[in-house]
């Protein structure tokens, strides 16, 4: 069986609901990118200040899309930043700790991206108690040898102070280590995934039909 066409639909600059109807065997997919800011009421929570401290990972208050130099297929939901000029979002849609249905990605300043986890949940007990995680990134994209066990036993001496940051998270957001987060972590670098990044949308459209544009004509 052949793959159906995808239609691309833009997000970027839509407010509110869109509906639409397509009597095709296309395959509709949203593009684009959008930001998921921390509530103004939840911006003062010890939570994401310890978050930020002992996993570098900074959830959004005032990013703006210009922040973000790069054009997502599918549409990615930017919740978080770091300090490598990496982002962080949920792909395919908006998600949350209860809403496990999309699967967590990132993007550098390179414009390198990928899959780290299967939801937000899987991504938070990755970055909370397996902190050597971005490095393994690196190397398996660059694919340089590497000993997990060496790697965990440096990080854990260079971040002994962080125990009771760690705990702290943990019972706020009431997660425990998950033993197979690492495998997890690798399963998804090293599967093929359908999420894109381009430079621009102009870019993006060279490769992919977008609602509007050819299809009706």
């Amino acid at each position: 069986m052949g793959i159906s066409p995808k239609l691309l639909i833009d997000i970027e600059g839509q407010n509110g609901v869109m509906g639409y109807f397509i009597e095709s065997e296309m395959e509709v997919v949203l593009a684009g990118k959008n930001i998921v800011p921390i509530p103004q009421n939840e911006r003062n929570l010890d939570i994401y200040k310890l978050l930020e401290k002992s996993c570098d990972v900074i959830f959004c208050t005032t990013q703006k899309l210009d922040d973000f130099q790069f054009y997502p297929v599918p549409c990615f939901w930017i919740f978080a930043v770091d300090n490598e000029g990496n982002c962080f979002g949920t792909i395919g849609g908006m998600g949350n700790l209860v809403d496990d249905n999309y699967s967590v990605g990132y993007v550098n300043k390179e414009g390198m991206c990928g899959k780290i986890s299967n939801n937000l949940k899987e991504f938070l007990e990755l970055i909370i108690f397996y902190p050597y995680w971005r490095d393994i990134i690196k190397y398996e994209k660059t694919g340089a040898s590497y000993d997990i066990n060496v790697m965990a036993m440096k990080k854990i001496e260079n971040n002994l102070h962080s125990s009771a940051d760690q705990h702290e998270i943990t019972k706020t957001l009431k997660l425990s280590r998950n033993p197979k987060s690492m495998e997890l972590l690798i399963s998804n670098i090293k599967s093929k995934s359908e999420f894109m990044v381009y430079g621009s949308k102009n870019e993006a459209q060279m490769t992919n039909t977008f609602w509007g544009m050819h299809f009706l004509d």
